[in-house]
């Protein structure tokens, strides 16, 4: 077990294009609130964006670990399973805005400069773990309602057949049919990997939102481009219970934790 671990560890550090070194938490810390940092356990306390974000991330065993953040004190937590590919998440039935989701977003942004700049790119899992949440939970739909729900990501290496998929990679510069329903059905459009059909909708099929910048590898599959194209048509509106893109976020949750890990990264 402790093999497969390193292995995984090997490989984040290869997709930084960093060397993973061990160093004390240097006086840049404070800068994202940070309160406690070892390879088990990272936590912190910031306001940003006009709102109070506490973060912490825990392992409850080797291929194990416990998310927890809080949003002007509205929680969210998961599990994240590596070892069965599961997550169990429970938002509280909370709902965020989006100027808490952009918050959230720069929480992401600023703990990912941290550890790259500051620590030269040194990423534990349990680091990764909390970051590839953030980035999730900060790209939900528009009145997205966090709810308590069960993940178990499954092996769909061949076919691009049908919703939910598992992880299922998808390469650049190929086309895929994006499959998604809302308010006028079910649909299914050829769409290219990679493209900008719009503003704010480059790289589709990109575990995240846009092409922009983010601090930790991205996966490109399958589910996230039925959401991308989803939101593209429907100007991502729409909750999880919603008529429109709520249900193929829910069903991007694998993708992203584990997409990259899968090697689906374009």
């Amino acid at each position: 077990m402790k093999n497969y671990v390193s292995s995984i560890a090997i490989l984040l550090c290869g997709l930084l294009f960093v060397q993973c070194t061990q160093e004390n938490i240097s006086p840049q810390a404070e800068e994202i609130g940070l309160e406690t940092e070892n390879e088990n356990h990272f936590s912190g306390k910031l306001y940003t964006n006009n709102s109070n974000i506490d973060y912490s991330v825990k392992a409850v065993s080797e291929l194990q670990f416990m998310v927890v953040l809080a949003i002007d004190k509205n929680t969210i937590e998961a599990t994240v399973n590596y070892e069965n590919e599961g997550i169990f998440i429970d938002g509280h039935n909370n709902n965020f805005s989006e100027t808490q989701k952009e918050a959230l977003l720069n929480t992401g942004r600023v703990i990912s400069e941290y550890l790259l700049d500051t620590k030269k790119g040194e990423i534990s899992m349990a680091e990764y773990t909390l970051l590839a949440l953030i980035e999730y939970w900060g790209k939900s739909p528009s009145d997205y309602v966090y709810s308590k729900r069960e993940i178990k990501s499954t092996s769909n290496s061949n076919a691009l057949k049908s919703r939910n998929e598992g992880v299922t990679c998808i390469r650049k510069n190929t086309y895929v049919n994006a499959e998604y329903d809302d308010s006028r059905g079910n649909h299914k459009d050829r769409v290219k990997v990679g493209s900008k059909p719009r503003t704010n909708y480059g790289c589709m099929g990109r575990c995240g939102g846009d092409c922009g910048r983010w601090w930790i590898p991205s996966a490109w599959t399958k589910d996230c481009m039925d959401h991308d194209q989803c939101s593209n048509v429907n100007n991502a509106s729409g909750g999880s219970g919603d008529r429109n893109c709520g249900d193929e976020f829910n069903e991007a949750a694998d993708d992203y934790v584990f997409g990259v890990i899968r090697g689906c990264r374009g």
